[in-house]
């Protein structure tokens, strides 16, 4: 199934998957990703596949909306993710990102969810 990519004047919002491994693998190790969201054991590109195939498409395969790798219009950079995540426990959709650390303070924060939240969901699909 094809599901819905994204744009803002300067990047691409493309639903996150298994050929996104290698970047997962680099952000989910980051200082402010392990010390604010936690450590979720990716040691390898294959350890990143995984947690794509069993956190992320699923929810992506379920809801037709989840976690989106942030892709820099200029040189097709990946540079974070910004998502809608269904959280178990949680009443409401939450709305979560994160930067490589070389591409923070860029003002680049606020537009993915931005766009992501005027959508309204079922057009996600």
């Amino acid at each position: 199934m094809a599901y819905k990519t994204f744009e803002t004047e300067r990047l691409l919002l493309r639903p996150t998957s298994v050929k996104d491994a290698a970047f997962i693998l680099e952000l989910l190790n980051t200082p402010k990703w392990l010390k604010y969201i936690g450590d979720r054991h990716l040691k390898t590109e294959i350890d990143a596949e995984s947690y794509i195939r069993v956190k992320v498409l699923p929810q992506l395969e379920r809801l037709g909306f989840s976690n989106y790798t942030l892709i820099r219009k200029q040189d097709r950079k990946k540079i974070g993710t910004c998502g809608l995540y269904a959280r178990e426990g949680v009443d409401c959709i939450d709305i979560g990102f994160a930067f490589l650390p070389a591409y923070e303070k860029m003002g680049t924060v606020l537009k993915p969810p931005i766009v992501l939240r005027k959508r309204p969901l079922p057009i996600l699909v």
